[in-house]
């Protein structure tokens, strides 16, 4: 059997534990620059308010029902993901992260499935103040299927256990196809044009249709549906295949100088989670452009891929080759929005291609990267950088509702008096 553990109204529950005040009060979370609404509490989402609009869509609604509106702290939702994680894994041993607030429970061989979720649940609650609901069925479709059925019924107690045929076919009778994990908006279309509007309704239809429109892996989760099991835990994730940064900026920025500090720390961050991955780059992609949602302003967008002399994985370098390629599409006159980078063609990083007219890396600038990480890990982010990422970073975008890093910061920490 396998279960997963989603937390409820993740970001507003990690507000909530340190903000008790915020208890049954509309909660909204916003993106990158208080832009648009990237979570809700259940409270915000009776009132109507939906996800990824702008807030000031709401500007009304959020005055005259007390809507509690704050920035993403992603410092605080990544600690407390963290240590969430560690406790699921302390007692369930088998497990997938699946994402920042959920993962897969490989629960095969636990007895009395039902009242060790309510334990767990109990558990977490106590240990983290978050409030959790599992699912959990013969596979991963159905443990999804089965959450989102816990989570909007409350006589569940936010567990629900699909084990029997007869149990799943009643759940998935009135579940509709746009909720069903792994299906989006295209396939949604697809379904409802044909007249399939259920998930019970899908699984009786034939194979052939379904690969045909669907392809191999619309037929893998039909085939869950039904109760069978196709996909494991993946229990080692592959390494990626890329790896990118690109937040917008606070304000739109004229000048050179200041995009290249923003640059290459957006470089820095991507090259700490290559080596993470014990993976070099062999391309690196550098994109500037302006805000396209301003139309009275010029506008100018560029983007520029080059392959490097050699696999690497060190932050100066990559900074060094990124750099070059900005000013290769930089343009005086813009007011610019967003710069980002891409890394991609990853290679192992002990792999090397010798070449008789290509230089060889200097091993001296993978060892610095690495030493810098050691100590970035030990004394916090970023207190040993390259002189070109700066320190008042004023292109940072805006959170300025953001609340406390209660969890990751010294000075942030409750004070019992």
């Amino acid at each position: 059997m396998i279960g997963i553990a989603d937390c409820n109204n993740f970001y507003a529950s990690c507000e909530r534990v340190f903000n008790p005040a915020l208890e049954g009060k509309p909660v909204v979370v916003l993106s990158n620059n208080d832009g648009c609404i990237v979570a809700r509490s259940n409270e915000s989402k009776a009132l109507k308010i939906k996800m990824g609009e702008p807030i000031h869509h709401y500007k009304e609604l959020v005055k005259s029902k007390g809507v509690h509106v704050l920035s993403s702290n992603y410092e605080l939702y990544g600690d407390m993901s963290a240590r969430i994680m560690r406790l699921l894994n302390r007692f369930v041993p088998v497990m997938e992260v699946y994402s920042i607030d959920e993962a897969f429970l490989d629960l095969t061989g636990f007895d009395d499935v039902v009242s060790r979720c309510h334990s767990l649940q109990r558990t977490l609650k106590a240990w983290t103040g978050i409030p959790i609901s599992i699912g959990v069925g013969p596979n991963k479709t159905l443990a999804k299927v089965a959450n989102r059925i816990a989570k909007q019924t409350p006589s569940m107690d936010g567990v629900l256990y699909l084990s029997e045929l007869a149990q799943i076919q009643a759940a998935l009778a009135d579940f509709p196809c746009e909720d069903v994990w792994g299906i989006g908006y295209q396939f949604n279309q697809l379904l409802k044009r044909n007249n399939i509007k259920t998930a019970l309704e899908l699984t009786q239809v034939h194979d052939v249709w379904i690969q045909k429109h669907m392809t191999i892996d619309g037929l893998r989760l039909v085939d869950e549906l039904r109760g069978n099991f196709r996909r494991d835990l993946d229990l080692s994730p592959s390494p990626k295949k890329s790896i990118g940064s690109a937040p917008s900026f606070g304000e739109a920025i004229p000048d050179l100088p200041t995009i290249q500090e923003a640059l290459a720390t957006h470089v820095a961050r991507c090259a700490e989670k290559l080596r993470r991955q014990y993976s070099a780059a062999n391309l690196i992609t550098v994109f500037l452009h302006t805000n396209r949602f301003n139309p009275k302003v010029p506008q100018y967008f560029q983007t520029r891929t080059v392959s490097l002399p050699h696999a690497s994985s060190a932050t100066s370098e990559l900074i060094q080759y990124a750099d070059s390629v900005l000013q290769s599409i930089y343009q005086d006159g813009y007011h610019f929005k967003k710069v980002g980078v891409l890394l991609s063609g990853f290679v192992p990083d002990d792999f090397h291609q010798m070449a008789l007219y290509t230089e060889q890396p200097d091993p001296r600038m993978k060892q610095l990267s690495n030493v810098m990480d050691q100590l970035n890990g030990k004394y916090g982010r970023d207190k040993v950088r390259l002189a070109i990422q700066g320190f008042k970073q004023n292109w940072k975008p805006k959170r300025q509702l953001l609340t406390k890093r209660y969890t990751t910061r010294i000075e942030d920490v409750i004070r019992a008096t």
